[in-house]
C-alpha cells in the first residue's frame, strides 16, 4: 500500500508500496528511525486512517469496505493498543481503567473479574484502587497493558511501549508484553525505533524514507 498527503499544494508520500502478511499468534516488530513511516503505517493497520493506494485486511475483513463508524466497532471487537504515554485516564483508578474496554462493550459483569484477574497479572494486584498520578511510569505502563488485553484483543499495536521508560523498567514491561501475547495467543504488533527491541519480535520489518527495506527473522 501507499500513503500520500497533500501539504503546501504538494503531495508528500510517506509510505510507497508496503506489504506484507502477519500469520495470526504471530509476534511483529516494525523498525526503523523517526520519519520512516512506522506512525502512519500503523495507523493504516489499525484502520485509523485509509492507504491512497491498496489496501488492509485485518482479520478478513477489507478495511477499505468499511466506513468509519464501522472500523470504530472492528477496532472495539479485536484489536487492543499500548501506547508510549500511558494514555490511562486519569480520573479513574487502575482498576476502572482496565475495565474501560469491557464496559463499553456492555460487558459490566466481566469487567471487574477481568480487570482484577490482569492486574494480579502484571503484579499490580494490590494497586487496583490507585490513580494513575500514584503510580510510577511503569506501573501506569502495566496498567496500559492489562487494559489493552481485557477485551482478548485478536491483534495488539505496541507503539514505542518502552520509550518513557528506564531501559531496566522498559524490558520488564517488553517481558510482560510477550508473556501475554504467549499467553492470549494475540496478534502482536510493536512499533519501535530500537534495534533490541525489536530483537524482542519473531519477525522484523525495516523501514526507510517510507520503504519497506527488509523483512526478516528477529536475529
Amino acid at each position: 500500500m501507499t500513503q500520500t498527503y497533500t501539504s503546501g499544494g504538494r503531495d508528500l508520500t510517506v509510505l510507497r508500496d508496503v506489504s506484507f502478511e502477519l500469520e495470526p499468534g504471530g509476534f511483529l516488530a516494525i523498525l526503523g528511525p523517526s520519519g520512516s513511516g512506522k506512525t502512519t503505517l500503523l495507523g493504516l493497520l489499525a484502520g485509523l486512517d485509509r492507504p491512497r493506494e491498496g489496501r488492509v485486511v485485518l482479520d478478513g475483513d477489507d478495511l477499505s469496505g468499511l466506513d468509519e463508524d464501522a472500523r470504530a466497532r472492528m477496532r472495539s471487537a479485536k484489536v487492543g493498543f499500548v501506547f508510549q504515554s500511558f494514555q490511562l485516564i486519569p480520573t479513574l483508578t487502575a482498576r476502572e481503567n482496565v475495565q474501560v474496554p469491557l464496559e463499553l462493550r456492555g460487558e459490566p459483569e466481566a469487567a471487574r473479574r477481568r480487570a482484577d484477574e490482569l492486574l494480579a497479572r502484571v503484579g499490580l494486584g494490590d494497586r487496583g484502587h490507585h490513580y494513575p498520578a500514584q503510580l510510577s511510569g511503569g506501573e501506569q505502563q502495566r496498567v496500559a497493558l492489562a487494559r489493552a488485553f481485557s477485551h482478548r484483543p485478536r491483534l495488539l499495536f505496541a507503539d514505542e511501549p518502552t520509550g518513557n521508560l528506564d531501559a531496566a523498567t522498559g524490558a520488564h514491561v517488553i517481558d510482560l508484553l510477550a508473556e501475554l501475547n504467549r499467553e492470549s495467543g494475540t496478534t502482536l504488533v510493536l512499533v519501535t525505533h530500537d534495534a533490541d527491541l525489536a530483537r524482542r519480535a519473531k519477525r522484523v520489518l525495516r523501514l526507510a524514507d517510507g520503504a519497506l527495506v527488509s523483512d526478516s527473522a528477529a536475529a
